[in-house]
C-alpha cells in the first residue's frame, strides 16, 4: 500500500510542479528556480513518513514558498474550532463563538495544546500564501480554526478534542463541521455587522453616511449597480455631506463594479474633500478592493485611514485553478501581473492615518474607525 501511496503523491507533486511552471505568469519572481525544485524533491523523499493531513500541509508549504498571495492551496477542511479568532494590536482574542462556548468570548488566547500562540503563528507563516504581514495576520486567524491544519503541523494529535489555554485557564473544545459553525455573538462593532452582504449603508448622524463594501462580487438578490443607485439617491435626497467608505474586509472580485460610485464622488464637490470623504482600509483589503482603494487615493480627495492593506500594490493575480489528478487537491495560481506604483518594494497601501485596533476598541459596538 505504501508504494501505491507514494506513487500517487509523486505523480501529484510532479503534476503541480509542471503545471505551475507552465501556466503561472512568473513563477520565479520571488523564489529561485533551484530552490523551488529542491523543495519539490525534498517533499517527494518524505512522502512515506506523512499521512494525508500532513501531506496537505506540505503541499500548502510548497505553494506558500512562491510568495504570491494568489497562488495557494485551497485547503480542504472538515473540522473546525468553533471559535472565531482575531489578531489585535494587543494579542489574539476570541471575537465570536458558537452557543456552547459563549463564556470564552473576548478572552485572550495563550496556547493551543502545549504550543504557545506565538509559535503557532510562526508555523503558520510557512504554509500560508501572503505578500505582507497584514494579510498574514488576516489569513492566519482562519487557518487557526482548521483542525486539520493544526494536526498536520503536529500541534494537536487528537482531532476530536482540543485544549485551548486562555487568560483564565485551560478549556476543552470539541471541533465541529462547517454546518455547525453558527456564531451567536451579536455584540459586534458596526463594521462587523452584515458581513455576508456585499454592499450596505447606514445613515449615522450629522449628515454622514457609512458605506460598507464587503465584496466586489454580485449577489443573487440585488445587483451592485442597483445598490449604488440607491446609495446615490439617498445622498441626494438627504443632503449628505460626509461619506465613509469601508473596504477593510473586502478581499476583491471585480474592481469595475464599484467604479460608478467612485465616479459620482469625484464630481460631488461637497463630499470630495479630506474633511468629508474617508476611506477605511485594512488587512483584508486585497486584490480588486485594493484597486478600488487606489482609485479613491489617486482620483479623489479622500483621506485613507485604518491599517495598511493586505494586498500588495504591485502583485500577481487573475487566478486559475489546478486540480491534482489523484488527491483532487485544488491549487490556485496567478495569470497576470498588476502594477499600480513604480516602487515594487512597497508591500502595502499605507493609510494617511493609521489606526490599530485593540480588543477594547472592538467591543465598542458603534466603532467604525478602527480596523
Amino acid at each position: 500500500m505504501k508504494s501505491i501511496w507514494n506513487k500517487k503523491w509523486v505523480d501529484d507533486i510532479d503534476y503541480l510542479k509542471e503545471e505551475l511552471i507552465k501556466n503561472h505568469v512568473n513563477l520565479f519572481a520571488y523564489i529561485e528556480e533551484d530552490e523551488f525544485n529542491k523543495k519539490i524533491e525534498e517533499l517527494k523523499k518524505i512522502i512515506d513518513k506523512l499521512d494525508y493531513e500532513e501531506m496537505k500541509v506540505e503541499i500548502s508549504r510548497i505553494t506558500a514558498s512562491i510568495r504570491d498571495a494568489h497562488t495557494s492551496l485551497i485547503f480542504p477542511a472538515r473540522k473546525f474550532i468553533p471559535l472565531k479568532f482575531y489578531n489585535f494590536n494587543d494579542g489574539v482574542y476570541i471575537i465570536n463563538s458558537t452557543k456552547d462556548y459563549e463564556n470564552l468570548l473576548f478572552k485572550k488566547v495563550i496556547a493551543i495544546e502545549d504550543t504557545k500562540i506565538e509559535d503557532i503563528l510562526e508555523e503558520l507563516s510557512n504554509i500560508i500564501s501572503y505578500e505582507n504581514q497584514y494579510f498574514f495576520k488576516a489569513q492566519s486567524m482562519k487557518y487557526l480554526q482548521i483542525v486539520e491544519v493544526l494536526y498536520g503541523l503536529l500541534i494537536v494529535d487528537n482531532m476530536n478534542k482540543i485544549k485551548i489555554t486562555l487568560e483564565d485557564g485551560e478549556h476543552e473544545i470539541i471541533p465541529v463541521s462547517i454546518d455547525n459553525m453558527t456564531y451567536t455573538n451579536d455584540k459586534l462593532p458596526l463594521y462587523a455587522k452584515k458581513s455576508s452582504e456585499n454592499l450596505w449603508f447606514k445613515y449615522l448622524d450629522k449628515e454622514e453616511l457609512y458605506i460598507k463594501y464587503n465584496s466586489c462580487r454580485e449577489s443573487e438578490s440585488e445587483s451592485i449597480k442597483d445598490k449604488i443607485e440607491k446609495i446615490i439617491l439617498f445622498i441626494e435626497k438627504n443632503n449628505i455631506k460626509k461619506v465613509t467608505v469601508d473596504l477593510r474586509n473586502n478581499l476583491g472580485g471585480d474592481s469595475t463594479l464599484f467604479e460608478p460610485f467612485i465616479e459620482y464622488i469625484k464630481e460631488n464637490k461637497e463630499i470630495n474633500n479630506k474633511e468629508n470623504l474617508k476611506v477605511i482600509i485594512g488587512r483584508e483589503t486585497f486584490s480588486s478592493a485594493l484597486l478600488n482603494a487606489y482609485n479613491f487615493k489617486n482620483n479623489t480627495n479622500a483621506k485613507i485611514v485604518g491599517e495598511p492593506s493586505g494586498g500588495k500594490p504591485n502583485c500577481y493575480g487573475e487566478i486559475l485553478k489546478i486540480t491534482l489528478p489523484n488527491s483532487k487537491l485544488v491549487v490556485t495560481y496567478s495569470t497576470k501581473f498588476y502594477k499600480l506604483i513604480e516602487d515594487d518594494s512597497i508591500d502595502s497601501l499605507y493609510p494617511d492615518e493609521i489606526a490599530l485596533e485593540t480588543i477594547e476598541d472592538y467591543k465598542l459596538t458603534k466603532n467604525i474607525v478602527f480596523c
